[in-house]
């Protein structure tokens, strides 16, 4: 870590992943194995049903609003 970026004061509402990024931090969400992971436990419901039924079940889930990683 660079001494400069120890402690720098910043404001209240100032968002601080800029300066994480900066750092080389990635949220987990744009990693690519979180992503797979997630994807392969979202379509868990969807692998014992027939076509309707997951037509059906995607239409509840956008209903819900469910962000869904496709």
């Amino acid at each position: 870590m660079n001494q400069d970026n120890e402690h720098v004061w910043t404001p209240t509402g100032t968002d601080i992943t800029v300066r994480w990024r900066q750092m080389g931090w990635v949220p987990a969400s744009e990693l690519p194995e979180f992503q797979a992971k997630w994807k392969f436990y979202q379509g868990l419901p969807l692998r014992k049903l027939d076509d309707k039924a997951k037509a059906e079940y995607e239409l509840v889930m956008k209903r819900a609003k469910v962000a869904r990683i496709k």
